[in-house]
């Protein structure tokens, strides 16, 4: 059952958390001195790591581009800005991935198999059943080298950001600050002129300040990963 929508969905702001702050002033510094310091110990540093790393600095960047959206009830207007869709690494994309797995091997991967408690033996049935593939081996004894048959898997469908979004936060992504309505996409904006005249309008701001003293970022990071505050108004 899906759970129940208790607040307004609130644009994140990731440069203002310990994790990104940190990673924004010390990210190239690592880079530079990671063959002297830690290659030995740990092993040649994956391209992969830096790219995922560059794409979460971007994430919830208004530079990067962002969707306009509009109520069409009320009128009201607003900027959602995109998201990196990182696995592992950014704590917001890595919960919408995690919920959209799940939901996957739920739906998908495993079987409802009914059962009862007091059985001890465990019963295979369908393709799986003993009397089936018995009857399988005895088909192809002397039958040659089988043949394999490929079949086109179902593809898996991808859900969509509002939709994970509303899953992993309780909060509905379209739903109007002002009036309660359903707001539209009306447009992607990603021409970097036409973004940084908006930006420049609008006056947003996306800064990234100096990190806190490594006694406390630790334990900044561990909180704001345990919640899920930054989406709720």
């Amino acid at each position: 059952m899906a759970p129940a929508v208790s607040g307004v969905y609130r644009p994140r702001h990731p440069e203002r958390t310990a994790l990104y702050r940190v990673i924004f002033h010390y990210f190239d510094r690592f880079l530079a001195e990671y063959e002297s310091r830690f290659e030995k110990k740990y092993g040649f540093l994956r391209p992969i790591i830096k790219e995922v790393v560059e794409r979460y600095l971007d994430c919830g960047n208004p530079r990067c581009g962002f969707a306009r959206i509009r109520c069409p009830d009320c009128g009201e207007e607003r900027l959602l800005m995109f998201s990196c869709r990182t696995r592992g690494f950014c704590p917001s994309c890595h919960s919408k991935r995690l919920e959209e797995c799940g939901e996957w091997i739920r739906e998908e991967l495993l079987l409802d198999v009914h059962h009862h408690p007091q059985d001890a033996k465990v019963r295979y049935y369908g393709l799986y059943a003993n009397a089936h593939r018995g009857k399988v081996r005895k088909s192809e004894e002397g039958a040659g080298k089988w043949v394999i048959i490929e079949q086109e898997e179902a593809k898996i469908r991808r859900r969509g950001w509002a939709e994970m979004i509303r899953k992993v936060y309780e909060v509905d992504p379209p739903r109007c600050p002002a009036c309660g309505g359903r707001m539209h996409i009306i447009a992607f904006l990603t021409d970097s002129a036409m973004v940084d005249r908006i930006i420049n309008y609008l006056k947003l701001t996306f800064i990234a300040s100096k990190p806190p003293p490594p006694w406390t970022a630790y334990q900044e990071v561990l909180m704001a990963a345990e919640t899920g505050c930054e989406y709720f108004a």
